[in-house]
């Protein structure tokens, strides 16, 4: 069995590359790999309406993505780009509905680790869709988490928090349900510090963050998009991120490594995705679209406002990276002894 301490370090090595690495491929190595895989393969040219479903509402970090790459990736193709909400389940109704369109290049979906790497191994049976039903095209962007609190805890710090929870029976952490990523960060966090909490798990992140302002939950684990805009109306107490280096957003918040956690880097991360057996053509279209769109500077400025690192990566090191992603997960569900039951 992995423990939470090895497979916390195991992240730290896998995704540091990543966050310091893939970003420049989004800007030189990604452009010229993309252009060289298109000139081998013939050109796929779409002639109507593309579909890119997104399995969250309107307004979150996976929606506003989808509506960054949108205006470049329709003008990259020649075609509109309908950006498609599906909310609900995690975003499992999007990935299954994704899933079980024709693997025609005319629907595609934003996906995190959530439904396309996690759900399935928590419950197989229970699950519409399978893990490889799906083709990787590209790695967009990554994203820090962040620990935040109910502005009346009596704590400052990430060792204020760890005195508090010692000395107080029962204290409460809320997440979007069981499985969802905040709620295996969390338990790897607690794992590493060696405390325990009560679990609340809630249908959806909304209720959580409700709850959480109104002090009925002590702490949750939320995306920087989120969290900082809390945090700096005094809504919550941010009091460290979940990457290796702090955000622009919060730069006075500390990274959980910086608290006392060495090498601890859970970020959040996401991609594009098309059905299974597409085409290596449409595939090889699509990824060049969007490392493009990646590298572009106004995107990336955007970006960056609400948080996140522009990625842009062959479908190659995404089909790659998605592998030790589902692998690093089964770990931490097993050492943290997580079920549906």
């Amino acid at each position: 069995m992995v423990t939470t301490i090895g497979v916390a370090k195991w992240v730290a090595k896998r995704m540091v590359p990543l966050a310091r690495g893939a970003m420049v491929i989004g800007v030189g190595a990604g452009v010229s790999m993309a252009t060289t895989a298109a000139a081998q393969a013939e050109e796929w040219k779409p002639t109507k309406p593309v579909r890119l479903l997104v399995g969250f509402a309107p307004g979150g970090s996976a929606d506003l993505l989808a509506r960054l790459v949108q205006a470049p990736l329709s003008e990259s193709l020649g075609v509109p780009v309908v950006v498609e909400n599906v909310p609900g389940a995690g975003g499992n109704i999007s990935a299954d509905k994704l899933a079980k369109a024709p693997a025609d290049g005319y629907t595609i979906g934003m996906g995190a680790a959530g439904a396309m790497a996690v759900t399935h191994l928590l419950n197989p049976k229970g699950t519409p869709y399978k893990a490889d039903d799906f083709t990787p095209i590209a790695m967009l962007a990554t994203q820090p988490n962040v620990i935040i609190v109910t502005p009346s805890l009596p704590v400052k710090t990430m060792a204020d928090f760890v005195a508090y929870v010692k000395k107080t029976p029962q204290v409460t952490y809320g997440t979007a349900g069981v499985g969802t990523s905040n709620h295996l960060i969390a338990e790897t966090m607690l794992h590493r510090l060696g405390i325990d909490m009560v679990h609340a798990p809630y249908k959806g992140a909304t209720p959580v963050i409700t709850d959480l302002m109104g002090g009925h939950i002590a702490m949750t684990v939320d995306n920087i998009t989120t969290a900082a805009a809390l945090a700096k109306t005094g809504k919550v107490k941010a009091l460290a991120v979940t990457s290796t280096r702090r955000s622009p957003l919060l730069p006075d918040v500390p990274t959980l490594a910086e608290s006392g956690l060495k090498d601890f880097n859970m970020p959040t991360w996401q991609g594009i995705f098309g059905p299974k057996d597409l085409p290596k053509a449409i595939v090889t279209r699509y990824n060049q679209a969007l490392v493009k769109a990646m590298a572009n500077p106004e995107v990336r400025k955007k970006m960056a406002e609400f948080g996140s690192e522009p990625v842009g990566d062959t479908p190659e090191h995404f089909s790659s990276f998605l592998a030790q992603d589902r692998k690093m997960w089964a770990d931490v569900i097993k050492s943290a002894k997580i079920s549906l039951d």
